[in-house]
């Protein structure tokens, strides 16, 4: 005869303790808290072996919940799990949602408000436990989420709402070992959203297949639930690019900061041109819409941190069978009209050379910023802003051009910077930056998209600056 377990004392705590699924208001409970509370030293002393090494700590949770802690072993003889939650009613029987519906005889004194209650309760145990392994899953919409203290990001939108939120480290299956932090960005769309999130799910999966690349911003895991889904991220500590150049633009101006800043500058080259020959050209890729809000500044891999490509939500991956020659892409806007190429104001063709305008745009800022600080990159995109447009002219972005379609030509405030930053001796000719400048004028700002760089051009070219300025101080960056 099973003992009647003395469960008063757990009801009390359990319902003092529930944690709240801040994203839908639902009741949940930490699963840290179900094991502390199952192997508790007054339930140790009540519940026998069998219920103790079973994998049933849930459905004795449960239980629990209901005073009905003692009905523990009829659940065991009937062969109920933890694996089998989340049961549904049929009839006096209940049915897994999983392992092909298997069904499980309930104690015969049980009415059917004590089943109703079981049903209803054993959400309250049910908060996923989160990975990083990339793979999707759809929960039903009573599934408590473990996330808290949740809060809007304004910074990102679009026809998605990202969220800043902690995952409870009781729901991550390795919280010791996963590559993130319990801090996490959650981006959520709704159902008329759905074709965005479907297409930004395939790009982020085919980005995964490149590997750890330290460059690249990989997703943690997708998930869907009722009228939504969801793509989670690692948070960047340090915000975006630009907010690196602006809590930044007091620091010293020095030999260390120059050099991370030119390997930051190759290492996201690098990461570029991983990403446009991914697959050994199986496909080929391009972002779409590279700019410094997408570029996030990670800390936690020491020195001062590592910037990385984010944001793959309009990237397009073509298939080969697709593509007859790299310079016939999609016509897919950017979102972001200040970095976008010449050729997105027209009808001609965009391939991945997109991404090297682009680049010249983030690293000529970038040079800016390290040579004249933060409020240089402001004066620099305020002067780029048209106050005479020409016909047909958007003059609501700072674009690095000026005219649409064949009349496109580079800004004039653009030459106008280059040539103030290389009469400065930190980027004059023959230094690191006035060599990454002549870069970014002679290869990457270059309105004919055919006689740009291509991303291993750019990488190669940067990796021959950082390598000569590791062993030049002079050469790197002249602090006087």
């Amino acid at each position: 005869m099973a003992t009647r377990l003395d469960s008063s004392k757990l009801y009390e705590d359990i319902c003092v303790s529930y944690g709240i699924d801040k994203l839908h208001g639902h009741r949940e409970k930490p699963k840290g808290w179900v094991f502390e509370t199952f192997f508790a030293e007054g339930a140790r002393r009540n519940i026998t072996k069998r219920v103790l090494f079973s994998n049933s700590r849930k459905v004795f949770l449960v239980l629990v919940l209901l005073d009905l802690s003692w009905d523990i072993e009829k659940l065991l003889d009937a062969g109920l799990t933890d694996s089998d939650l989340p049961l549904v009613k049929d009839g006096h029987i209940f049915m897994s949602e999983f392992d092909n519906g298997r069904k499980f005889t309930l104690p015969e004194e049980w009415s059917s408000q004590m089943v109703d209650q079981f049903l209803d309760k054993q959400w309250r145990v049910l908060a996923p436990v989160f990975t990083a392994s990339g793979e999707h899953r759809t929960f039903d919409s009573q599934y408590p989420l473990p996330f808290e203290k949740i809060r809007e990001n304004h910074k990102f939108g679009g026809r998605s709402i990202v969220y800043h939120a902690q995952i409870r480290s009781s729901h991550r299956e390795n919280p010791r070992t996963e590559p993130y932090s319990c801090e996490v960005i959650l981006k959520e769309f709704m159902n008329r959203s759905k074709g965005d999130f479907e297409a930004e799910r395939e790009n982020l999966v085919s980005i995964r297949r490149l590997g750890n690349n330290k460059h690249i911003t990989q997703y943690l895991e997708t998930f869907s639930q009722g009228d939504r889904s969801y793509i989670i991220f690692p948070v960047a500590e340090g915000g975006d690019l630009e907010d690196f150049w602006e809590t930044h633009s007091s620091q010293a101006r020095n030999l260390r900061l120059a050099l991370w800043c030119l390997e930051q500058m190759r290492g996201l080259a690098e990461g570029l041109q991983v990403l446009h020959n991914f697959l050994n050209n199986d496909a080929n890729c391009r972002h779409g819409d590279l700019k410094p809000g997408n570029i996030l500044h990670f800390l936690a891999d020491g020195g001062d941190g590592t910037l990385k490509i984010a944001d793959f939500g309009i990237s397009r991956i073509h298939n080969e069978a697709t593509f007859q020659r790299l310079d016939k892409p999609t016509t897919t806007r950017s979102t972001t009209p200040s970095y976008e190429a010449p050729e997105a104001s027209s009808n001609k063709a965009r391939s991945r050379k997109y991404d090297i305008w682009s680049m010249g745009c983030i690293f000529l800022e970038f040079t800016v910023w390290l040579v004249h600080g933060w409020e240089a990159v402001r004066q620099f995109s305020s002067a780029r802003t048209s106050k005479t447009p020409r016909l047909g002219e958007d003059t609501s972005w700072a674009h690095f051009y000026q005219g649409t379609g064949a009349t496109a030509v580079v800004h004039p405030e653009v030459f106008r910077t280059l040539a103030r930053l290389k009469c400065v001796p930190q980027s004059a000719r023959g230094t690191a930056l006035g060599d990454l400048l002549d870069t970014v004028e002679n290869h990457l700002l270059i309105v004919d998209f055919n006689a740009r760089f291509n991303a291993r051009d750019l990488s190669q070219r940067l990796g021959d600056i950082v390598s000569k300025a590791r062993s030049d101080a002079t050469y790197l960056f002249n602090c006087d």
